[in-house]
């Protein structure tokens, strides 16, 4: 029953997850001096993963992914009507969205994993750029992937949480993108993992009162 569900969340993400993909290309390629889209131009850069539009363009596109995915698997369900069959099946209710989270976070993860790995390879190829790389310069941008999961978070929170779509129900969401900028902003790793932990703990706790009280 777990395996079949988890297929099926992954088969209703895979639109999602192509535009992503499709997205992590176009980021990519002009870094890399290819000019993957027809209307866009190549500007290689000269030192991977430092200054460059790498980090800005990853936290926008799949910020955006993480929160679409997390409102698809929850609030998207609920409206089809796709919640009320699921939950009457033999299977905890716990369970059930643990699947739908753990796919979710993997397919956050495994996005920004193909971009950083990638243009980590091409970075550390011979013959692409003239300035020295090293693998540690990869680290904000799996900073940021570690961050985006709180959005995920965030946006599966607002699709749970029965409230009114114009002014509360998307505060989790907000709330969420607020806390992965503090996270990625802040100087001290220990401070970071700190607020991440809460922040993703306070994101769970909801989730979980919210699946144990709804009548969905």
């Amino acid at each position: 029953m777990l395996k079949q569900l988890a297929i099926k969340e992954l088969r209703e993400s895979l639109g999602l997850l192509a535009l992503a993909t499709l997205c992590a290309i176009g980021i990519i390629g002009p870094l890399m001096g290819k000019a993957v889209l027809p209307w866009g131009g190549s500007s290689k850069a000269w030192y991977p993963f430092v200054n460059d539009m790498h980090l800005s363009s990853q936290a926008m596109a799949f910020g955006a992914f993480a929160l679409v995915l997390g409102l698809k698997q929850t609030a998207y369900e609920s409206h089809q009507g796709t919640f009320r069959f699921l939950l009457h099946r033999p299977l905890a209710r716990n369970k059930f969205f643990v699947v739908k989270m753990l796919v979710g976070t993997t397919a956050v993860l495994a996005v920004n994993a193909f971009m950083i790995g990638i243009y980590g390879w091409w970075s550390a190829s011979a013959g692409n750029h003239a300035s020295p790389y090293f693998w540690s310069m990869t680290i904000p941008s799996w900073k940021l992937s570690g961050n985006l999961v709180l959005v995920y978070l965030g946006g599966f929170l607002s699709g749970v949480r029965p409230a009114k779509w114009i002014g509360t129900r998307l505060v989790p969401a907000v709330f969420s993108i607020v806390c992965a900028i503090l996270v990625y902003a802040c100087p001290w790793w220990w401070a970071s993992l700190t607020v991440w932990l809460v922040t993703a703990t306070a994101l769970l706790t909801a989730i979980f009162y919210y699946v144990q009280t709804s009548d969905q």
